[in-house]
């Protein structure tokens, strides 16, 4: 593990930006020389939150991020103005594929332990929740990622300069208890007390409670398949509700360089020009939503083809995964309802999500709820994210005799539970890549995703990525001691 790096000053007020000297998410690199004992915990706080965001948002800013799970989920396609290197769309990948995504999570735990470890210095309940739940957070995505991982013996610097690997079982089994120690902190904490580097929930201790319970149900339901009746019990536990709105930061985006929303300033400059040729709208994604009537968001996802005003149905269009034989000029970009502007708050967990895990949870019978109530709030709520008004969503999931859209029309558990789905795989379109892989590798839903046409493909979509070069080189002992693996060895709880 590297050592705590020196963490970035964000100015949080637009005000303050105009004495700032350094960019917006400028840090201080030298690990050798750290200055974080001066550091307070709610800058740092600032940092990690806006951080989390970067990693987990679609920003199309390189292969670190989770644009290839968009990509071989339907949702993405590679532009047909490119030659295209071979490891993505074969499946074939090695330990260089998205290589920075074990770094870029580690580091921001390292941001975390630092907030959680301030908070119990000062005795700050809700420095020392924020820092153990979101700890526990990067930790599930390593462990959903590539499975057993180092956890105890992380984050020790040179006194476990190679640590051990966990674990992956263990591990989510002490997340769950981690996230149970961060809701009790937080239900212990006033709302509004100390709001300083919350640029989430501002301070608001009952949406932090309600997200933490999200995020934990995400955790047990990742487990039905290997570990239900042990999570069905955990999430019947849970209280305090769940998250209503979504979970998105804002340290005060400008339109300048390096200061925008990650998103929207890895696909469009600040003139205001859309620069973003090398990812286009997944073929799949469009003709799906084509087929279902569900035209509204269609285009708030995707733009008509060139640019232009025409947005009749056959202006929208993309290649698949794996075929690039369609040009950009002829392929759909990315939507304004997802890439709306350059303030846009990021997102770290949208509400429709929270109501999709709800209606899975309450369809399995682990928790209280209407299944059909809340998945109709599920829909609703990814409309009200692009924009659309109520009245379209209830449209859209009253239509009759459609089982892939209506709740009416479904018939027992397996077309209700493949209908939440869906409907949360569209709902993250663009926005949390991760979110719709999980849901594949455990459910393997929706059902029709193609996989790559390409002709160097394996024909086996990757059940995990592969341990970083860097990991290897650095800590090849421990790496080596996991035995064998591939792109095709699971993750613990894949069925």
């Amino acid at each position: 593990m590297k050592a705590l790096k020196t963490i970035l000053i964000i100015c949080l007020v637009i005000g303050a930006f105009s004495s700032c000297k350094k960019q917006l998410l400028d840090i201080n690199v030298d690990p050798n020389n750290p200055t974080t004992a001066s550091a307070s915990a709610g800058l740092v706080l600032s940092n990690a939150l806006n951080t989390t965001a970067n990693i987990y948002d679609a920003s199309t800013n390189g292969n670190s991020n989770f644009v290839w799970s968009g990509l071989w989920l339907g949702h993405i396609a590679y532009s047909g103005n490119y030659a295209i290197a071979t490891e993505n769309i074969s499946y074939n990948l090695t330990n260089s594929f998205a290589a920075g995504t074990w770094d870029n999570i580690y580091d921001n735990i390292e941001d975390y332990d630092f907030v959680q470890k301030k908070g119990i210095e000062s005795g700050n309940k809700f420095y020392t929740a924020v820092g153990t739940l979101m700890k526990a957070y990067n930790f599930q995505t390593l462990v959903d990622l590539y499975n057993n991982v180092p956890y105890s013996e992380a984050l020790q610097g040179t006194v476990a300069s190679k640590p051990k690997y966990d674990d992956a079982k263990a591990i989510y089994a002490d997340l769950s208890k981690q996230m149970d120690s961060a809701i009790a902190l937080f239900k212990a904490t006033a709302s509004g007390t100390l709001a300083d580097g919350d640029i989430m929930f501002s301070g608001d201790a009952t949406k932090w409670v309600q997200f933490a319970n999200t995020v934990k149900l995400r955790l047990l339901l990742n487990q039905s398949e290997k570990n239900g009746a042990e999570a069905k019990a955990q999430a019947g536990a849970l209280s305090g509700g769940f998250l209503t709105v979504d979970a998105t930061v804002n340290p005060g985006y400008l339109n300048s360089a390096g200061k925008t929303n990650p998103f929207w300033g890895s696909n469009i400059n600040t003139a205001g020009t859309y620069t973003q040729t090398l990812y286009r709208g997944g073929a799949y994604a469009i003709q799906f939503l084509k087929s279902v009537n569900d035209t509204f968001r269609l285009r708030k996802f995707y733009t008509p083809i060139g640019g232009i005003s025409d947005t009749s149905l056959s202006k929208y269009a993309g290649n698949f995964f794996g075929d690039q034989g369609v040009p950009n000029s002829q392929t759909s970009q990315i939507g304004k309802g997802v890439l709306k502007s350059f303030s846009q708050s990021a997102v770290i967990m949208l509400a429709a999500e929270s109501y999709f895990l709800q209606a899975e949870a309450a369809l399995r019978g682990w928790i209280p709820g209407d299944p059909k109530g809340l998945y109709q709030s599920g829909v609703q709520a990814s409309f009200a994210y692009l924009g659309l008004p109520a009245a379209r969503a209830q449209a859209y999931y009253s239509q009759p005799g459609n089982k892939l859209t209506t709740w009416d029309a479904t018939s027992g558990f397996q077309e209700q539970l493949a209908l939440i789905i869906t409907q949360k795989w569209i709902a993250e379109i663009w926005v949390n890549e991760l979110v719709p892989y999980n849901d594949y590798r455990r459910l393997h839903l929706p059902a029709g995703i193609p996989l790559s046409t390409s002709p160097f493909s394996t024909g086996i979509l990757p059940n995990r990525l592969m341990y970083p070069q860097r990991e290897i080189n650095v800590n090849g002992e421990n790496v080596s001691a996991q035995g064998t693996i591939t792109p095709g060895t699971k993750v613990w709880w894949m069925p």
